[in-house]
């Protein structure tokens, strides 16, 4: 059994590979989507200081929000001054509703490298789509469909075997460690299948759409297709 889940991830992560280099840029996206659109980045800091939220600026966005647990970094507070931007950036934990109702409401909204960190990522959805008015371009990791389970996750946190993880790398395995008790966010807490995905983005209010790129880390869209569930 451990076998052939493993020769599967080898097979997924050569198709990746060739999806990869087929797959748009993800600024590119952001270009085709932004332009007269109000956008929000949802985990706009990490790595990236705000790049995102700046792209969507500059492709025409009517409004760009940037939202993070971090505080805004020098390189973010720099790069805004150098262009002379009008990105907003809201501090704070995009679960809280408090939160929430400061950033607002946005037609477009992006969240990458998000969900697999949050304990309770159907909570981050239904935040994502009480955000969202128009269109959500996700990216997240996920693990392959599980065998005789439908809609299958898995929870990293206490794993003992991660040989069937090692094509994240050294990255994910140290993710798969306990956070420190200041910071929760630092683990990769869920592997989501994709099916398990699709049933979660319907449940909390959306309807999924296109998928692109690594099957093991894919960008998709989704539309509203509802009210999201009242949670507190």
């Amino acid at each position: 059994m451990l076998r052939a889940v493993t020769w599967r991830l080898k097979l997924l992560a050569a198709r990746a590979r060739r999806r990869r280099a087929a797959a748009p840029d993800r600024e590119d996206v952001v270009h085709r989507h932004a332009a007269g659109k109000s956008f929000c980045d949802v985990g706009c800091m990490w790595k990236v200081h705000g790049r995102i939220a700046f792209v969507a600026e500059e492709a025409g966005a009517t409004s760009v929000t940037g939202v993070d647990l971090f505080e805004a970094t020098p390189e973010f507070e720099a790069e805004r001054e150098r262009r002379g931007s009008k990105v907003r950036f809201v501090r704070g934990d995009v679960h809280e509703r408090s939160v929430v109702e400061q950033v607002g409401p946005h037609q477009v909204v992006w969240c990458s490298g998000v969900l697999y960190h949050s304990p309770y990522p159907f909570l981050t959805l239904v935040r994502l789509r009480e955000l969202t008015t128009e269109l959500l371009i996700l990216q997240t990791m996920a693990v392959p469909e599980l065998p005789g389970a439908e809609q299958g996750a898995v929870f990293f946190q206490g794993l003992r075997n991660r040989r069937l993880y090692d094509l994240w790398g050294d990255e994910a395995h140290r993710g798969f460690d306990p956070p420190p008790p200041d910071e929760p966010y630092a683990a990769w807490w869920w592997g989501i299948s994709p099916s398990a995905l699709r049933a979660m983005l319907r449940a909390a209010g959306f309807e999924p759409k296109d998928q692109w790129g690594d099957p093991l880390g894919p960008h998709l869209t989704a539309v509203p297709a509802g009210d999201p569930p009242h949670i507190l």
